[in-house]
């Protein structure tokens, strides 16, 4: 497969995951704390606090789907492995943990305040756990691309 040709799946698959997060961010998750709200109206304060917690989770994502749009030009470019996609890598990890982290966070405060379930909670600790570990799969990747892009500049001084 050519570059150009994985540099266009890789660019229509981030456009696509932009639009659903669009989707998810921006019509289901209003839609879904309004229904919440109005089936049960005594926890009406729930809106406002959950919607821009919710909210702010979607930044970091966004952030990776530029960063993905940057390595996969690089890659177009025939210039997979380099330190800048090694580093736009290590700062994908960051933001997967650092969203999982907000995102347990978030809800044992919110817990805290009488504002989630336990049951909620607990499935948070879960699902921050499987982001973690992505997170942790991407920074290996980031240190296999960098030892790639060495590996790359020496053979290049040789010739």
């Amino acid at each position: 497969m050519s570059n150009s040709r994985i540099t266009k799946s890789l660019k229509t698959i981030i456009i696509l995951m932009g639009l659903l997060g669009l989707g998810a961010y921006g019509v289901v998750v209003p839609w879904a704390l309004a229904t919440f709200v109005e089936q049960y109206p005594e926890f009406s304060y729930y809106y406002t606090p959950w919607l821009i917690f919710i909210l702010l989770t979607a930044v970091p994502l966004y952030a990776i789907l530029v960063l993905g749009w940057s390595i996969s030009t690089e890659i177009g470019r025939d210039n997979s492995f380099t330190e800048k996609n090694a580093k736009s890598l290590k700062f994908c990890a960051y933001f997967l943990a650092g969203d999982a982290a907000f995102f347990l966070l978030g809800n044992v405060v919110f817990w805290l305040l009488n504002l989630n379930h336990p049951g909620v909670v607990a499935a948070s600790c879960v699902f921050s756990s499987f982001v973690i570990m992505i997170a942790a799969a991407v920074r290996l990747l980031a240190h296999l691309v960098s030892k790639a892009s060495a590996i790359r500049e020496e053979n290049e001084a040789f010739i």
